[in-house]
Order: C-alpha cells, then structure tokens, then sequence
C-alpha cells in the first residue's frame, strides 16, 4: 500500500549524512600515524567509533529510533561498495572495515558498536589500555560486566604505573586475555558475585580493587617472560 518514494527525500539526506560520517573516520585515521598492521587497525576501529559519535547518525531526523541494527547493516554496505550518495566511487572507506569476501552475512555489531564503544576513551588511553590491539578490546568488550568505561579508566590507570617494556608484556594476547578472565571472575556477569559491578564503585575504590586482583597476577606474567 505504501510506496517507497515518499520516503526518498529523508533517505537520500541520511545517505550524505552518512558520507559526512565516513569521511571525518577516513580523516581521523589518516591523521594518526602507525606502526604495525595491528595498530593501524586499532586506530581506524577508534576512529570509526569517534566519527559515529560526533555525527549523532543515530539521533538523525532521518533515522528511525533504537534501529541500530538496520544502520549497522547500512554502513558495512556502504563501506564495502564505496559508493557516495552523489554516484560517485569512494575507495577510501573500505578500509575502514575488516575484509569480507562477499556482501557481508552478517551485521557488524562488533564493528560499529564496537568502534563507539572503544573512542568512549581518547586514543591516547585507549591505545595504552588494550596495547592498541583490536583482540585485547574485543576480549573485555564481550565480557560485560566489566566493559564498561569506570573499569577501563582502572585498567589504564593501573598500567600506567608501569614502565613500556613491562606494559607490552601485560598487553600481549595471551597476557591481557589472562588478565581480563580474573576480573571477570572477580565480577562476574551472573550468579554469584554479580550483584555489585564496577558502575556501583566509586572510582578511587574501583582503582584499588583493580590493582588487589591484578598486581600479583602482573608479578607472574613478567616473571615468565622471556627478555625482550
């Protein structure tokens, strides 16, 4: 009963929203200068996020309310043919998702709501906390209880006691993923012990709890490695 061209003209002013959106990501991370492939694409995961947030696509006239997935779903398209609301071909965004073979199968949740969860800290701290590595973050991202920002705001400010040797000791894989097993055990997300999660701390205590379950753990993990 209802056609689609009643709806062209709030659909093409959400398309060049969304450019604007791609554009300031492409921007931010060519703004930053990187080392290894894996902090490259820490920072366009960052950059995507913060680009996401400043844009307000989600608060857009043009956008139907907590339709998030269906936006997800839009951009990773976008990304991936590159092609502006204009017609024109824009190469430059493809990057800015990891590769698919094909039309993406399923929606980007880790990507998108991943990237605006991660640019919840600047850069700067974002990089130290995880050692500016995608698998570190997505390890603490789907553990929920202890995601949430008060958490990582003790995480990095607990690593920053440290010097850089012994932080990209703490940051490797399978050292950060040992790390983020005991805080989830120490805050679980059900059961036993999950009544009080980190939101419920104030910040100061949080940061000392944080440091009871870490620091000894810490010892261990620099003890056994190998010199650098």
């Amino acid at each position: 009963m209802f056609g689609a061209e009643e709806h062209r003209p709030a659909a093409e002013a959400f398309d060049r929203e969304i450019d604007d959106m791609l554009d300031r990501a492409v921007k931010l991370t060519e703004s930053v200068e990187a080392g290894t492939a894996g902090e490259r694409d820490f920072i366009r995961r960052w950059s995507l996020g913060r680009a996401l947030r400043a844009s307000q696509l989600q608060k857009s006239d043009n956008f139907e309310p907590d339709e998030d997935k269906i936006l997800w779903e839009a951009l990773s398209i976008k990304c991936q043919n590159g092609i502006r609301s204009s017609g024109k071909h824009e190469p430059r965004w493809r990057d800015l998702i990891p590769e698919r073979d094909s039309a993406p199968q399923r929606i980007e949740r880790d990507v998108f709501a991943g990237g605006l969860w991660l640019q919840e800290q600047d850069l700067t701290d974002a990089s130290l906390t995880f050692g500016a590595s995608l698998t570190n973050a997505r390890g603490l991202h789907r553990r929920h209880a202890v995601s949430n920002i008060n958490l990582r705001t003790a995480l990095h400010q607990w690593l920053k006691t440290y010097d850089e040797t012994s932080r990209r000791t703490l940051t490797r894989t399978k050292n950060f993923e040992t790390m983020a097993k005991a805080l989830a055990k120490r805050w679980p997300g059900r059961g036993p012990g999950s009544a009080k999660q980190p939101v419920h701390y104030e910040q100061d205590v949080l940061n000392d709890e944080l440091r009871r379950v870490l620091v000894p753990l810490a010892a261990e993990l620099l003890a056994d490695a190998p010199p650098q």
